[in-house]
């Protein structure tokens, strides 16, 4: 077998747990501005900006810097983010992380180490059931 030959019984499947299974990478060097949209996760290690809408991770590596608008299921920042980022499941800033700008998701994690400076909301997806402190949700006696 060669040195680029790829055993096809060991390749991995075509969809994961992670949005679909594919990861794309915007490596340290590369500076990106437009729109990014799929399926996939991706991992940004330089600088982007611009709009993003990914059914899937976005990793904001410890050397990045992104600016703009973020629309994912996860997305975990080590590194520089400024805009408007909104998660279906969760945000999860690691130590190092500079966010600023407007978080919107029904968890957040906040390392210690971690700069926030913005707005946050976070709802809980709809399933009937009222909110905490929601009076419909006091039992009568």
């Amino acid at each position: 077998m060669g040195l680029f030959a790829k055993d096809k019984t060991s390749a991995a499947p075509e969809t994961g747990e992670r949005g679909g299974g594919e990861t794309s990478f915007f490596g340290a060097k590369l500076m990106v501005k437009g729109k990014v949209s799929g399926g996939g996760n991706l991992i940004v290690m330089g600088k982007l900006e611009g709009e993003f809408d990914l059914n899937g991770e976005l990793v904001v590596a410890a050397s990045a810097l992104v600016n703009g608008e973020a629309k994912t299921v996860s997305v975990t920042v080590s590194g520089g983010f400024s805009g408007s980022l909104t998660a279906k499941q969760r945000i999860q800033l690691e130590k190092g992380a500079v966010v600023s700008g407007r978080l919107q998701a029904p968890n957040l994690s906040v390392a210690d180490g971690a700069v926030l400076n913005g707005e946050i909301e976070m709802k809980q997806p709809s399933e009937g059931k009222p909110a905490a402190g929601d009076p419909a949700r006091k039992q009568k006696k």
